[in-house]
């Protein structure tokens, strides 16, 4: 695949890595390179360079009776 290149992701997802976002294709998904397209990359708000962090949540399952 050469850089600049069209894909097409199919069952894909986006797994957390290191604090980063990084795509991921399972053994059902599909990559595919297809014909050129046109569109504009936003690279003002690029959300791969945004550090995320694990927040754990209390009392996550449970039904709370008022």
């Amino acid at each position: 695949m050469k850089p600049e290149a069209t894909v097409v992701l199919q069952n894909a997802k986006i797994d957390m890595f290191k604090g980063s976002m990084k795509p991921a294709v399972d053994k059902w998904g599909r990559v595919e390179v297809t014909e050129p397209a046109e569109f504009a990359v936003k690279e003002d708000n690029n959300l791969s360079l945004v550090e995320y962090e694990l927040v754990e949540c209390r009392g996550r399952g449970e039904v709370n009776s008022f």
